[in-house]
């Protein structure tokens, strides 16, 4: 039977990361943060939908930054005191997020886990 955890001081950390060469990098990273879980998933952004699908939107493809690319969608959820170091190892892979396009790291509170709660928690 799994185990149920009430959980403090956790995050669900969500990064959509638009250049698949550095996947591997942040994974690392990862690790060397002593962070050892982590889901990644192949994700398309609204603008590269709206390119493919729509031809309307074709044309005006370059209104959306970021749009010509796979994306990546990593999820971990980690002790909220590691955000700032997962933060600065993103800055240092991907470069700065604040250009438009190049991606974006939010995180969520986590107050239960089920499954794994022995290793998370």
């Amino acid at each position: 039977m799994s185990e149920t955890g009430n959980c403090r001081g956790l995050e669900l950390a969500f990064c959509v990361v638009n250049d698949y060469r550095k996947l591997d990098m942040i994974l690392e990273g990862f690790l060397e943060l002593g962070i050892t879980g982590a889901t990644v998933i192949d994700a398309r952004g609204m603008a590269q939908i709206l390119k493919e699908d729509v031809p309307i939107f074709a044309g005006l493809s370059s209104l959306f930054p970021g749009g010509n690319s796979d994306s990546h969608l990593i999820m971990s959820v980690l002790d909220s005191a590691k955000l700032d170091e997962v933060i600065k190892l993103l800055d240092d892979v991907c470069g700065d997020f604040s250009k438009p396009g190049s991606g974006i790291l939010f995180s969520v509170p986590v107050s239960r886990v089920h499954g794994m709660a022995d290793v998370i928690c």
